[in-house]
């Protein structure tokens, strides 16, 4: 190699240590570059040994100037390793070990796995002191995040035992109360009235519930003959429904479902039960009417206020109907909507996909420059894209709100249509009660 070649290559490595990329080198590059002048130097023809002298100490000064750089590297390699082991100790504090007994609830473990992944694509990063620093804090990591899974599994095993022991001790609950709730139907046996109060009764203190084995009678069948078993039964129906609302946590969805369903059948026969028996005192009452004229007369008001009765009526089921056509074009533009914005998402999804093939393409570009200037145009064309993609995450979590939001009011609307069809079912069945009664 020639004096000229090797004061290129000094030229060349001096650029690049006082360069624009200096940011950009690391351990391995500076150590190439000692390597490099050493080698070149070895080969080089010198004229005389003064020529050499000289040269060498030129590259001593370069050499100097790498070591230096180099101690600044290590120094920045071993803040980052502090700070990666600090993280890596935070998580150990959160997570413990085997012998720590504390419990952790879903948040809790979410918001793990959300440290925990951010921890590790941090302490992924080349910029360790030497390799066996970089595996001992990889293999706690891993330490920790096993902990942390089997923790999890844990929790969920627990959380299946609980929904398992609620189950049982909701079956159990439901059968006494169902047991109860028929006794309760007005054509239940008037021997079976001692049983909604015994029922009621026993339910405060589970473990002595036996369905098939109720408890003694505290209701005498004296007691039961004095009172109207009409509204032992409706009073008892009511005590059911009320228990079984403050005790809610303590049963299934479906066999709270079951309960109610059971509760709104028995107490609908019991209305009817009450309006054949309100009817059978009317009847009793109107018995005692002594003139034909005071009853034509009461007949005649009734049949004017059967006929504005009706009226109302009629006019409350246009409004109904209106209402329900409400609700249903109200169902479509909500389904549309939400429809609209997942296919906006996969859009803005697409048009992040983008953005960062643009991104890598730009930071590709921006660690092969060399020109000063040019290197600050790709610094604000990258900020702009990371910009873009913030504003584009920042709409898509908006779009989603509005999708649950529209979900939820989906969800709601066939209700409140079931709600007005069962109305409107109501009041056509009142209006035909009404037309018939005032043909009769």
């Amino acid at each position: 190699m020639t004096l000229t070649e090797l004061q290129d290559t000094i030229v060349k490595i001096q650029d690049q240590l006082n360069g624009t990329t200096t940011d950009s080198l690391d351990s391995r590059t500076l150590s190439a570059m000692r390597k490099e002048l050493f080698e070149n130097f070895k080969i080089t023809s010198f004229a005389n040994s003064q020529e050499r002298q000289e040269k060498w100490t030129s590259l001593q000064l370069l050499l100097d100037a790498l070591k230096a750089k180099q101690a600044i590297l290590d120094k920045e390699n071993e803040k980052f390793a502090e700070e990666a082991e600090a993280k890596i100790n935070a998580i150990k504090e959160l997570v413990g070990d085997e012998t720590n007994n504390k419990t952790f609830n879903k948040e809790d473990i979410e918001a793990l796995k959300k440290q925990m992944t951010e921890t590790g694509e941090f302490i992924r990063q080349s910029n360790w002191p030497n390799k066996e620093r970089r595996t001992a804090a990889w293999d706690r990591f891993k330490e920790y995040r096993e902990a942390l899974r089997l923790k999890e599994d844990a929790y969920y095993n627990h959380l299946r035992e609980e929904r398992s022991r609620l189950t049982e001790q909701s079956s159990s609950l439901a059968q006494a109360v169902l047991y109860a709730i028929r006794a309760c139907h007005p054509t239940a046996a008037a021997e079976k009235l001692a049983d909604i109060s015994v029922t009621i009764a026993a339910l405060t203190n589970p473990e002595f519930i036996k369905v098939d084995e109720p408890a003694q009678h505290s209701i005498s069948s004296e007691e039961s003959k004095s009172q109207n078993p009409l509204k032992i039964k409706s009073e008892g129906l009511r005590d059911l429904r009320k228990f079984v609302i403050e005790n809610r946590d303590g049963i299934t969805r479906e066999d709270k479902n079951r309960i109610f369903a059971a509760i709104d059948e028995v107490q609908e026969d019991l209305d009817k039960a009450w309006s054949v028996y309100k009817e059978e005192l009317q009847q009793k009452k109107a018995a005692w009417e002594e003139r034909q004229k005071e009853r034509e007369l009461k007949h005649t008001e009734w049949e004017q206020k059967q006929k504005e009765f009706l009226e109302k009526l009629e006019d409350r089921l246009a409004k109904q109907y209106a209402f329900k056509e409400k609700l249903a074009i109200v169902y479509e533009k909500q389904n549309a909507f939400w429809e609209r914005m997942e296919k906006r998402i996969i859009n803005q999804q697409d048009y992040i996909q983008q953005i960062n093939v643009q991104l890598n393409d730009l930071e590709d570009k921006y660690a092969m420059a060399s020109d000063s200037k040019y290197r600050e145009k790709l610094s604000e064309w990258i900020k702009g894209k990371y910009t873009k993609i913030e504003e584009v995450e920042t709409d898509i979590k908006d779009m989603e709100e509005k999708i649950t939001d529209a979900k939820k009011n989906i969800e709601e609307l066939p209700g409140r249509m079931s709600e007005v069809e069962k109305s409107i079912e109501e009041i056509q069945q009142k209006i035909a009660e009404v037309k018939h009664n005032l043909l009769s």
